[in-house]
């Protein structure tokens, strides 16, 4: 199996078996979504993958998707916020001088 095809709800799920440039000798799912402009390497395509299992992972993948794009943004302290290191204390000097 190489591609496929699918519906769920509105959207149209195209699913293709290909490899990456970072990664030639490695066949990926790579997944095109209605509605969105980009497509997703989500996961390695395997030699058991039938048209169930897969739609079941890319629906639960692009589910996992969207549930993260709507968390908030965790902001950061940039790092010319950071507090300078203080230096340890200098060794005081004993006033009373021992013969």
């Amino acid at each position: 199996m190489d591609s496929l095809e699918f519906q769920d709800g509105e959207r149209t799920f195209t699913c293709r078996a290909a490899s990456s440039p970072a990664t030639p000798g490695t066949l990926w799912w790579w997944i095109s979504v209605t509605g969105e402009s980009q497509r997703y390497a989500a996961f390695r395509a395997e030699s058991g993958d039938t048209a169930a299992n897969l739609r079941l992972r890319v629906v639960a993948y692009y589910a996992q998707l969207l549930a993260d794009r709507a968390r908030p943004r965790e902001l950061r302290s940039q790092w010319s916020q950071r507090r300078p290191v203080q230096k340890p204390a200098e060794a005081v000097a004993d006033p009373v001088e021992k013969p």
